[in-house]
C-alpha cells in the first residue's frame, strides 16, 4: 500500500530560514542480488555525482544489526546525512527491508562541519521509516524535493551570499569559537547536545584526545553500530566522538596572532565522519597528496577525525595516527563501564596523566552540581535553624561527595599513568616548603582550573556551550603560553647575538 502524499513522513515542524539548501536527495535500497543500490535520486546540478559512493557511505558495515540509525559522512566537499531504517519483508527478501534516505548539503563557510544537515535529521528519519514499510512508493521523496525547490525559489540566493539576518537565527556552535553565554537552548538533533555524555564516556582521557586533536593528528574512532554513537554521539541518544572532538579542539580566530602566518587552515580539525573500506583510496590521497597538495575536496590541514565500523581500516596503520577503541559498555552503569582505549598507530597505549585526572574531577564535580541543582531547585537553609535541626553537611558538600562517588565508580586505573617518583618528590618538597599546609602546592592549579570552567549558572539555558567555552579557554591559554615561551627564547637569542657583536 502506498503511503499518502501528505503523511507524517513528509511533515515536520522546521524553521525554513534555518534549514540548509539540499543539493542532492537519494534513496538507497538493498538488493539481495547486487547489494546496495541507488533506487531514486535528485541533484541540484549535473555536476554532483552520487554513483559508487553514497550507497556505501550511507550504509556502513554492520548497520543491518540495528533497526535504525543516522549516518554522517562527507562526499566531494559536501556534508552528507542519511537515515537508515529496517522494515519487515517476505522470505524472498530475507524477512527484512533495508532502506536509507540521504541528502547532501554544502558545508563550507558559516554552514560549519555538517552544513546544518542535522536540522533535517528528524525529517529524514520519518521518510526512511515510511519507505521501509512501503518501499515501492517514492511520493514522499518527490514531495520533499518539490518543497526544497519552492524553498530555494523563495529564498533566492540569500543563504549562499550570507544575507540572512544572523541576529534572528541562533548560530551553529560548529561555526563559532567564542561561545556566548546567551546562546539559546540547543534544539533537538543538534550535535553538541551529547557533549556531557561524551565527557562521561571518556573521563580524563578527553584531555589526551583534545591534545592529539590540537596537534592535528589523524584520529580514527572504531566501534560497532549504531554509527551515530561514534559519528555524532547524541540525537537523541548520543552525538559527538567525531563532531564534539572537532568542536572542542577548535582554535579561536582571536588566537591567530600567536600562530605563525598561513596557519588559518589549522583552526579547525576536519571531520570525515563515517568511513568504510571504499574510503581507503581517499585516505591514501590525504596521506600522499598529489603534486605536494591535497585533493580538491580535502581540507588544508593534514589531520582529521573520523569513525568506522570496518576492521579492515584498522589494519591499515599507515592511514591514521591515533586509534580510539570504543568499548561495548559505553551505556552500562558506571561501575560496569570502562573508558575507551587510545593507541598510536604502532600500538602504544596512551594514558591519562594524574594532572588530567585532577582536572577532570573538578570539571565532573561542577557539571554534577549543575545537573542536580537544575533538577531539584535549591532551598536555602534558614538562619533560625536550631543546632539539632541544622544539617550536618551543606548541600555543596553533599553534592561534592556524590560527584566523587560517581567518579570513583567509573574510575579505570588501567588507562591512567601511575604517580611518578619525581611527582611524589615534588609534592613532598612543596609540602615541606609550605610548612605542611594542606594542598598549598596545588592551589594555583586548582584556581586556574576553576577560572577556566567559570560560573556554569551563567549558561543555564545550555550547559553544552559552557563546556565548549571551557575547552576553548584552555586551548587559548595553552597557545598564549607557548607563544610567550617562543618569544622569550627568540628574545634570548637576540640578546646573545647582541652580546657577541659587542665583544667583537
Amino acid at each position: 500500500m502506498s503511503a499518502p502524499t501528505e503523511s507524517s513522513a513528509t511533515k515536520v515542524d522546521l524553521n525554513d530560514e534555518d534549514a540548509p539548501r539540499v543539493e542532492a536527495l537519494f534513496l538507497i535500497k538493498f538488493d539481495k542480488k547486487v547489494g546496495y543500490t541507488i533506487a531514486w535520486k535528485r541533484t541540484l546540478t549535473e555536476e554532483i555525482s552520487l554513483e559508487n559512493a553514497v550507497e556505501y557511505k550511507s550504509l556502513p558495515s554492520g548497520l543491518h544489526t540495528v533497526p535504525n540509525d543516522l549516518v554522517y559522512f562527507t562526499h566531494d566537499g559536501y556534508a552528507g546525512l542519511s537515515a537508515f531504517a529496517k522494515g519487515d519483508a517476505g522470505e524472498e527478501d530475507r524477512n527484512a527491508n533495508f532502506v536509507s534516505v540521504g541528502i547532501l548539503v554544502r558545508k563550507e563557510g558559516r554552514h560549519g562541519r555538517l552544513g546544518r544537515a542535522w536540522l533535517l535529521a528528524g525529517r529524514l528519519e520519518k521518510l526512511a521509516t515510511a519507505l521501509a514499510i512501503d518501499s515501492e512508493t517514492v511520493a514522499p521523496l518527490e514531495d520533499f524535493w518539490q518543497e526544497q525547490a519552492a524553498s530555494r525559489h523563495t529564498k533566492g540566493d540569500a543563504m549562499d551570499n550570507g544575507e540572512t539576518n544572523a541576529r534572528n537565527r541562533p548560530r551553529a556552535i560548529s561555526t563559532v569559537s567564542a561561545v556566548s553565554k546567551d546562546e539559546e537552548r540547543l534544539p533537538q538533533y543538534h550535535p553538541a547536545l551529547s557533549i556531557q555524555r561524551f565527557l562521561d564516556i571518556f573521563g580524563p582521557l578527553v584531555f589526551r584526545l583534545q591534545q592529539a586533536a590540537l596537534l592535528r593528528k589523524r584520529i580514527l574512532f572504531v566501534g560497532v553500530p549504531p554509527v551515530r554513537i561514534a559519528c555524532e554521539f547524541g540525537m537523541p541518544q548520543s552525538l559527538g566522538y567525531v563532531y564534539n572532538l572537532s568542536v572542542l579542539s577548535s582554535i579561536s580566530p582571536r588566537d591567530t596572532e600567536h600562530c605563525t602566518p598561513g596557519s588559518d587552515g589549522l583552526l579547525r580539525l576536519p571531520c570525515l565522519f563515517s568511513l568504510g573500506v571504499h574510503d581507503i583510496p581517499y585516505l591514501e590521497d590525504l596521506r600522499n597528496p598529489k603534486h605536494g597538495a591535497h585533493t580538491p575536496d580535502a581540507d588544508a590541514s593534514e589531520g582529521w577525525v573520523a569513525c568506522t565500523t570496518d576492521e579492515i581500516i584498522v589494519t591499515k596503520t599507515q592511514l591514521y595516527d591515533i586509534i580510539v577503541e570504543l568499548p561495548h559498555t559505553y551505556d552500562a552503569p558506571a561501575q560496569e563501564r570502562r573508558w575507551p582505549r587510545i593507541r598510536t598507530s604502532d600500538g602504544s597505549l596512551i594514558k591519562a596523566s594524574q594532572r588530567d585526572v585532577a582536572r577532570y574531577k573538578l570539571l565532573h564535580k561542577e557539571l554534577f552540581k549543575q545537573r542536580t541543582r537544575s533538577q531539584t531547585p535549591h532551598e536555602p537553609y534558614a538562619d533560625e535553624d536550631s543546632d539539632d535541626a541544622a544539617p550536618l553537611l551543606s548541600r555543596d558538600e553533599v553534592d561534592t561527595k556524590r560527584a566523587d562517588d560517581e567518579f570513583n565508580e567509573a574510575y579505570d586505573d588501567t588507562v591512567v599513568e601511575p604517580m611518578t617518583w619525581s611527582r611524589l618528590a615534588y609534592m613532598g618538597y612543596m609540602w615541606w616548603a609550605s610548612a605542611g599546609e594542606k594542598d598549598a602546592f596545588t592551589t594555583a592549579e586548582q584556581e586556574t582550573d576553576r577560572e577556566l570552567i567559570g560560573d556554569l549558572s551563567d549558561y543555564s539555558q545550555s550547559v553544552e556551550t559552557a563546556i565548549i567555552a571551557y575547552f576553548h579557554r584552555q586551548s587559548s591559554l595553552l597557545i598564549q603560553s607557548l607563544s610567550q615561551i617562543v618569544e622569550a627564547d627568540q628574545q634570548g637569542e637576540r640578546d646573545e647575538d647582541e652580546d657577541e657583536d659587542a665583544t667583537r
